[in-house]
């Protein structure tokens, strides 16, 4: 029970002083606690009187700005035996019913005075619980597992918002849904839900392989995720790409490694200073994981991060424990940034000169202030080179208007990327063989990339889920991350070559592949020859879920040759190849070119198809040379690829910049 004596008047507003003594409340919230509002439906029971009262006193609850009044007051036999002078105490019992938005909340309790003053009794936390996502599945009906391989329809409402997006999942599958579809019949079963008249759904594609009860995930039109499962099982167990050899029942081992490690606690700055990102990707793009993880390190030390990105800003959702804000390009160019500390960036750091970056990066500096900083991580004249069929100094002799339909958003063009450079306060490369498209007297750092410490770290091989993999004892499994495009499709072509090679020389060798492949870079041949050898993973949503897949490897391999492409880039895999702990095979080229071969690094002067089965080939036969490699890799690492170091080399080059 709690004993309440309320404020004196003196210290009330004006209108809520009387000339009476405040007086004394004794109250008790006796729902079971934690207090919890299921689906967003609040009831609470307890009891409340005034001493000498003849009635019991309104109660409320406020949480924050909003009010949730009592909806009625009972009797209690009870608790007169407890306080037998008071007349009150015979109807005290009340209830407050209302409804609340999901979340923790921090809820006071309060009574009123005789004179009209609210004073708070009891503050409790209250767990409300979003309402539920219902999903019907309604075709293919009939009792018993799913096994047809056929398109699912049905409903998906969630009662206060409509479902825009909506996946059905079962096993490893993913089933994207078309929404909206109008059901007559919803409105009168959920008359409070004014889209239930367009919560019909089928799904894009038929069922493929899987086993496992059917759950769904619904975006909903406030951007929230609400998830629900269904009474359904799925149990198809081949289509084109799996077949009947593939035992889709049996027991899942499990692939370890997906602890965390905490890093050391950040120096603080003296100085924060307020730095806004423009990125040309979403975030899940390479480039962007490296902005996210400086952004990370520099907020950790106190500066106020923002990243902007052009499109899709909902992929931040996969960044884990972002301490930086997302915004879109938009938004940026509108508030720029819109720090907590109310003014405009400090710094612009445009994350290299592509046309998306160039017009945000111009726009805010313009409107909002800031020293603009331009980040070099490729030769881009190179990328739009090859994504143009043409050479650069011919793409420079056309005019504008011959450029505009070669030139996308996602390329440098050639005059104005120029334009942008001059203009120019400073300039961070990834490696320093791009300074030579630095302005000369600019202010330049070079920014090698790290592997987040926190998931990449050397890991032992999972023994058990390699026999998974292994076609005989003596397998070697090379993992590779990436996406291929246009600029890098004939290296990819030459990894899969030595893939292929080898296995045809009596080599057994696996490539698992993780990544997107924008272009089509195998021909029919080696497409034929190598897809036995080649397991397919897809894009890596969650970068954190990758170690545990490199894990499995026995060594890394960066293909390619020194040239105009890579010498001038820096390709983020490698340091996370490093980090893990197993030999990595690279071109003398970009990082290659700092290494010592034998000792950091199996380096090449071409990692090309020959060139690759023969590091292999040397690696499998030769223990000692392996082993000194793994522990040469992650030793590597830990003295030059660091996140922390970076930032704070970026940290100071930046109060630098804001200086001047």
């Amino acid at each position: 029970m709690d004993r309440l004596v309320a404020l004196r008047g003196t210290h009330l507003r004006p209108s809520q002083v009387t000339t009476s003594i405040t007086p004394i409340f004794h109250a008790e919230i006796e729902s079971p606690r934690p207090l919890r509002a299921i689906g967003g439906d609040l009831r609470v029971a307890g009891w409340c009187f005034a001493e000498g009262s003849d009635a019991p006193p309104a109660v409320r609850l406020r949480s924050g700005a909003a009010l949730v009044p009592q909806t009625s007051h009972f009797d209690r036999s009870d608790v007169p035996g407890r306080f037998p002078d008071q007349p009150a105490a015979r109807h005290c019992g009340f209830v407050i019913e209302g409804h609340l938005p999901p979340g923790v909340h921090l809820v006071t309790f309060e009574a009123q005075a005789s004179g009209g003053a609210w004073h708070g009794f009891k503050t409790l936390s209250l767990a409300v619980e979003a309402r539920p996502l219902a999903v019907a599945i309604e075709s293919p009906a009939g009792p018993g597992p799913l096994t047809a391989r056929t398109h699912l329809e049905g409903w998906a409402l969630h009662p206060d918002q409509p479902v825009t997006e909506l996946t059905l999942r079962y096993g490893d599958q993913n089933l994207s849904c078309d929404t909206g579809l109008v059901r007559a019949d919803l409105p009168a079963l959920y008359p409070q839900s004014a889209h239930a008249g367009r919560a019909g759904f089928r799904t894009c594609t038929i069922l493929a392989a899987g086993v496992g009860p059917l759950r769904a995930r619904a975006r909903l039109g406030n951007g929230m995720i609400a998830l629900a499962r269904t009474s359904v099982q799925v149990a198809v167990t081949t289509d084109e790409n799996h077949g009947p050899e593939l035992d889709l029942h049996a027991p899942r081992i499990g692939l370890p490694g997906y602890e965390q490690r905490i890093p050391p606690v950040a120096k603080r700055t003296e100085q924060p200073l307020n730095l806004l990102f423009v990125l040309h990707g979403d975030f899940t793009a390479n480039s962007t994981l490296q902005a996210c993880a400086l952004a990370n390190e520099l907020a950790d030390a106190g500066h106020a991060c923002v990243i902007a990105v052009p499109r899709d800003l909902e992929t931040l959702r996969h960044q884990i424990a972002p301490r930086f804000r997302g915004c879109l390009h938009s938004e940026a160019m509108e508030h720029g940034g819109a720090f907590a500390n109310g003014r405009g960036p400090d710094v612009v750091h445009a994350w290299t000169t592509r046309e998306c970056i160039r017009h945000a990066a111009t726009v805010i500096q313009q409107r909002h202030g800031g020293r603009l900083c331009v980040h070099l991580e490729d030769n881009e004249r190179e990328i739009l080179a090859q994504a143009a069929g043409r050479s650069y100094a011919e793409l420079c002799e056309l005019s504008d208007a011959e450029l505009a339909p070669l030139v996308s958003p996602d390329h440098s063009h050639p005059r104005h990327s120029e334009e942008f450079i001059g203009a120019a306060d400073g300039f961070t490369v990834i490696v320093d063989r791009l300074r030579e498209f630095v302005p000369s007297g600019k202010p330049c750092a070079t920014l090698w990339p790290a592997a987040d410490a926190r998931y990449f770290f050397p890991r032992p091989r999972p023994e058990e889920f390699r026999r998974l993999l292994d076609a005989s004892p003596d397998t070697t499994v090379i993992f590779y991350h990436g996406n291929t495009h246009a600029a890098n499709a004939a290296e990819m072509r030459e990894l899969y070559a030595a893939v292929a090679t080898l296995n045809e020389s009596g080599t057994p060798v696996i490539l698992l592949r993780a990544g997107v492949d924008h272009v089509a870079f195998l021909s029919p041949d080696l497409a034929a020859r190598v897809r036995p050898h080649v397991l397919g993973l897809g894009q890596i949503l969650n970068h954190r879920h990758l170690p545990p897949l490199m894990a499995l490897a026995d060594m890394f391999v960066q293909p390619g040759v020194p040239d105009a492409f890579n010498d001038y880039r820096f390709p983020s895999k490698l340091p996370e190849f490093f980090a893990i702990g197993r030999p990595v095979i690279l071109p003398r080229a970009n990082l290659g070119a700092s290494l010592r071969h034998g000792e950091d690094a199996y380096v090449l002067d071409r990692a090309d198809a020959a060139g690759i089965a023969a590091a292999v080939r040397t690696l499998r036969t030769d223990a000692e040379l392996r082993l000194r490699l793994a522990k040469g890799a992650p030793a590597f690492a830990a003295r030059h690829l660091s996140w922390r170091t970076s930032a704070e080399t970026l940290a100071n080059f930046y109060a630098r910049l804001a200086r001047s």
